[in-house]
């Protein structure tokens, strides 16, 4: 017997298999979103009292006391409010004697929870002992109120402004929220998704004494219906425009005298719109009924693959190497 991943060579529809949206198991790629940070009204007046600018660049934006970045990357997980947000757009502090730009802005769900690349490395800017996490649909809104300047902050602001009064370790910086959305939503490995098998196949299948059997724990409740659990690995993007629902589970194809396949975990890529399965069966030997030509072919039996032949899945077979000259 032979393993191998190939295209499922059947008509089919995937039913309703439910996204949780009330749990997660691990952690979703964020996509898309916006991080806000409020200024504390006293930090705005400091650095006016300093001569030092404070401006947004680069995507990120400025309007009185908040300042605003688009959401581009991370890791987040809703359920426990664990994980990083990464952020588009520069941040930068500017003084008569230097300046100080604030890059690759991350957000983090800890208590440095403001880290920004300065130079050549990553600074912790500022802490917070307020921080909370709650869903916003698929996503997570992440707040870190009284926002803190931490030690190191202070200091590199102190080397390269040169502000008359200096920045102080646990300065009040102001309030941060991050409303972040994920590329891709994990699925758990719960509820079932059901394969609906098209009449013409159905009908083809049974003029040729193929029986189509469920393997445990796919199951045969009625007609041309098959439904499969979901199991883990799978993940889809909240639109169902890309990502891969897998299932559990497995068909049987038998026709007496003939052979047996068995496909297995069909999976459905959203983004590619096709379904695939693995594939147990052993090498067959078979004429094309249309050219006359004789294939080797691997893991199609001979008078099912004839059926698919002549039903014009051939292309199909050859572009994923299931069928090559002898």
């Amino acid at each position: 017997m032979r393993k191998t991943k190939a295209v499922i060579a059947i008509a089919a529809l995937l039913g309703a298999a439910a996204l949780a949206p009330t749990a997660h198991a691990a952690y979703d790629p964020i996509g898309s979103g916006q991080t806000k940070l409020t200024l504390d009204k006293a930090f705005p007046s400091f650095l006016k009292a300093n001569g030092i600018t404070l401006s947004a660049k680069a995507g990120a934006k400025r309007k009185g006391k908040a300042l605003t970045l688009p959401v581009a990357s991370g890791n987040f997980d809703p359920a426990t409010g664990m994980g990083e947000i990464g952020n588009q757009g520069t941040v930068a502090l500017q003084s008569a004697k230097g300046k100080v730009p604030l890059r690759n802005v991350t957000v983090k769900a800890k208590r440095d929870t403001l880290i920004a690349k300065v130079g050549g490395s990553q600074l912790k800017v500022a802490s917070s002992d307020e921080r909370s996490s709650a869903r916003s649909g698929f996503g997570t809104r992440y707040a870190a109120k009284a926002l803190k300047l931490t030690a190191k902050a202070a200091t590199r602001l102190n080397k390269k402004l040169r502000p008359e009064v200096p920045f102080a370790q646990g300065q009040t910086i102001g309030t941060l929220t991050s409303n972040a959305q994920p590329k891709l939503v994990t699925i758990l490995e719960q509820n079932r998704a059901s394969i609906v098998l098209d009449p013409a196949f159905a009908a083809k299948m049974d003029s040729l004494f193929v029986s189509i059997n469920p393997i445990f724990p796919a199951e045969h409740p009625s007609g041309p219906t098959f439904i499969f659990p979901i199991i883990p690995g799978g993940a889809i993007s909240p639109a169902a425009t890309e990502g891969t629902l897998r299932t559990g589970g497995s068909l049987e194809f038998l026709q007496l005298g003939a052979g047996q396949v068995f496909q297995h975990e069909f999976w459905l890529d959203l983004a590619a719109r096709s379904d695939t399965a693995e594939v147990d069966i052993d090498a067959w030997t078979v004429r094309n009924p249309r050219s006359g030509q004789t294939l080797k072919v691997t893991p199609v039996p001979p008078q099912l693959l004839a059926m698919m032949l002549g039903g014009g899945i051939y292309p199909v077979l050859a572009r994923e190497g299931l069928i090559a000259s002898p």
